[in-house]
């Protein structure tokens, strides 16, 4: 029986990413583009797989076809997936690279000049070193389908937004399940279960739910604790949708907080606010941040922030996070047009004490800004 095709997007919307994807080829003397980022293929392609993490390429040529290298037990998910119907398979038993070095050879493209996108997470310096053996022109290819993705389609916005729906349910149901006595696993399972609830598809990333003196680590995740007095609860999550994201930060005390505590929240959502409001087109990403850290900076709180205001989001598989396509940070001169959306979390810790944050996705419309996320951003007393 034949696998039903289902892509998310119109033949014309593939097309309109492949030829982006080429001017940007030519434009760096590129003739073929490897790429091995999930996000990308799935761009590129539609094709998609949590088995994200075994080797699988898309190749652009300039003059041919799209087509996909992927393990034999993820491609049938091409049939699925990927409109591009010419998929290369690799077997267990066989070395990737030699498939993926044979198939160029096979259509005329290993002497042309070949760009991989070295920036990719899963192309294995092992394999990358292969592809350099055996292709006498490589050169380093990334950016140039980044470049293609900066800038979201009206489709993609809109799944953006139904994903921020998503995530809004999962910040209010973990909100309610702070207490004291309740775990950061009660937290995770109620914000997990609210977004598989209201649609979302497997995620990226598990639910951030830290508290305590844990909520003063950067990047600490549920460990069981149980929520006492005074606690702050630092949540961050995402759902998504055709693999789609727009993240959220939310904050929360149990019980009365110290002064020190709200006045840090007090500043995390003044920043916010402020960062969002400069967000709109023709404005750069260094402005953005600079609205945003100009208030850390003023209260003498940077060192319980240092780092960036923000960074592009939308497609995720291994994470939510574009930020090789674009940073909201000091000195980027990347100027936001329409279409660019960007999660902005403001968080700032009194570090291995207590953390507080708070965050939105936001979409660059033509003449400002929309919030996708609509979960109001405050201090959540418990």
């Amino acid at each position: 029986m034949p696998i039903t095709r289902e892509l998310f997007f119109p033949q014309e919307e593939y097309d309109a990413r492949i030829a982006a994807v080429r001017s940007a080829m030519q434009a760096r003397g590129v003739e073929v583009l490897v790429c091995a980022a999930p996000e990308t293929i799935f761009h590129l392609t539609g094709y998609q797989t949590f088995g994200y993490h075994n080797y699988q390429l898309v190749v652009v040529p300039l003059e041919r076809e799209p087509f996909l290298v992927l393990r034999f037990l993820e491609s049938v998910l091409a049939q699925r997936y990927a409109w591009t119907p010419d998929v290369i398979t690799w077997d267990d038993t066989e070395d990737p690279t030699a498939v993926t070095l044979a198939a160029l050879r096979d259509r005329g493209l290993a002497e042309k000049v070949v760009g991989v996108e070295e920036t990719a997470c899963f192309l294995r310096v092992a394999h990358w070193r292969k592809l350099q053996a055996g292709l006498p022109r490589l050169v380093d290819g990334s950016g140039i389908a980044e470049q293609a993705r900066i800038v979201k389609s009206p489709r993609e916005v809109q799944y953006m937004r139904e994903a921020a729906r998503i995530t809004d349910a999962g910040a209010a149901a973990a909100i309610t399940a702070c207490a004291e006595g309740a775990t950061e696993n009660d937290l995770a399972a109620a914000s997990y279960a609210a977004m598989l609830q209201a649609g979302s598809e497997w995620m990226a990333r598990d639910p951030i739910v830290t508290s305590g003196d844990r909520a003063g680590l950067p990047h600490s995740g549920f460990m069981r604790r149980r929520l006492q007095p005074g606690d702050t609860v630092l949540i961050e999550i995402g759902g998504t949708f055709h693999r789609y994201y727009a993240p959220l930060m939310r904050s929360a005390v149990i019980g009365t907080p110290e002064k020190r505590i709200r006045h840090m929240a007090d500043i995390c959502l003044e920043a916010l606010e402020t960062a969002i409001a400069a967000v709109r087109p023709g404005a750069t990403s260094a402005e953005v941040d600079a609205s945003c850290r100009g208030v850390i900076e003023r209260a003498g709180m940077w060192e319980n922030y240092r780092k960036r205001a923000g960074y592009s989001v939308g497609i995720g598989f291994s994470s939510w996070v574009e930020g090789t396509i674009a940073s909201l940070k000091e000195d980027d001169p990347t100027v936001l047009r329409p279409g660019m959306c960007f999660h902005i979390p403001v968080a700032m810790r009194y570090y291995g004490e207590a953390g507080i944050g708070f965050s939105h996705t936001v979409h660059v419309t033509e003449t400002g800004v929309e919030c996708l996320t609509r979960h109001v951003p405050v201090l959540e007393l418990r």
